[in-house]
């Protein structure tokens, strides 16, 4: 009974971890579905978009070159017999066509009886033609203007919250002050109001003092602090020993010594959080640069991809290759600040 009990202990702990993984995959194969199809759509040509039914993969007409010319090839059925021509012209229902083999005959047929032939094409051009085609009219402002914008934007917003949300944190989490509890409910607080209460008085204030049409709307607010980034940054600094500050106290260290050799270079995993978090938020923004920016030069990619399906008809594999392009900053963030990040999110809850 025992060896039995344990061979099947054995091969249940072998088993176990590759159904573990294979549930992981289909789920996270699920979720990257919409990102999948963005891609595929995003290599696409014009007329494979509107395949019906839809495709994965990105077809393309399968063509030959007939005196300097390209044209697209189709299985033609004459007399009971299937031959690959390549067409000439194709109107109200006929098509004309004619063999690679010997060009000089014409052969008229009804497309019903002729099928194209397509092949895996994948169309890279899609991607320069996206970046070529997203320039307003009469401006000049081209697609990597909305990059540099949206990189400036995202710089100043991290520094910003970087700069306030640690110094905030380290006076809740470490300093001892009348009150202190009771404001760090009332920061709490502030979590449950919504933008769309204070996007009106933002705005009045913001347009009173002459902000409005510049980057300072969406940059020096983050100097005052953001209360998701002070809690998340106060606790993981609850999680560092108090021994370490009594310590360097001890040695005759300042709070700002404290905080700036102790606090902070143990707390990378938590601030590589913050980074990545607010790298998103402004990245993805699009209701702030809406409000406050009206000068095409200074739209961010937000608005400069909604501007861009505005301006032209909806090509919409270039619409999906500037997505794609909109999308990989932020996946580059997240891979090269997993690890910390990670690290950062799971020990932000714990209190020794």
């Amino acid at each position: 009974m025992f060896p039995r009990s344990n061979r099947w202990y054995k091969l249940q702990k072998k088993v176990r971890p590759f159904f573990q993984h294979v549930l992981i995959f289909t789920v996270g194969l699920f979720f990257l579905l919409p990102f999948l199809w963005m891609l595929s759509t995003a290599l696409k040509s014009d007329l494979d978009i509107y395949r019906t039914p839809p495709t994965w993969l990105p077809y393309d007409l399968k063509q030959v070159e007939i005196d300097g010319e390209l044209l697209p090839l189709y299985n033609v059925q004459i007399d009971d017999i299937t031959k690959e021509l390549a067409a000439l012209e194709i109107k109200k229902g006929q098509g004309k066509f004619v063999d690679p083999a010997n060009p000089e005959i014409i052969i008229e047929m009804p497309m019903k009886y002729a099928e194209p032939i397509l092949i895996v094409k994948p169309r890279w051009q899609n991607f320069p033609d996206a970046l070529s085609k997203a320039i307003r009219v009469g401006t000049g402002v081209s697609f990597l203007t909305y990059i540099k914008n949206s990189l400036t934007i995202a710089f100043f917003s991290i520094l910003g919250t970087l700069i306030s949300c640690t110094t905030a944190a380290y006076g809740f989490a470490r300093l001892h002050w009348p009150g202190r509890d009771k404001i760090f409910l009332v920061v709490m607080g502030t979590m449950m109001l919504p933008f769309q209460v204070t996007m009106i008085p933002m705005y009045v204030v913001f347009s009173k003092i002459g902000w409005t049409n510049t980057f300072l709307p969406l940059i020096v607010p983050t100097f005052f602090g953001n209360a998701f980034m002070i809690f998340l940054l106060r606790q993981f600094f609850l999680t560092i020993p108090e021994e370490m500050c009594d310590a360097a106290r001890v040695d005759g260290a300042s709070e700002w010594q404290i905080f700036s050799r102790i606090v902070l270079p143990l707390s990378k995993p938590v601030l590589a959080s913050v980074v990545v978090f607010t790298f998103l938020w402004v990245w993805n923004d699009f209701i702030g640069p809406m409000l406050y920016l009206t000068d095409p030069k200074l739209f961010t990619l937000a608005i400069g991809l909604q501007d861009y399906q505005g301006q032209h008809n909806v090509a919409w594999n270039q619409m999906m290759a500037a997505s794609i392009m909109f999308t990989l900053p932020i996946i580059i963030a997240f891979f090269f600040a997993q690890r910390t990040f990670i690290q950062g999110v799971k020990l932000t809850g714990l209190k020794e």
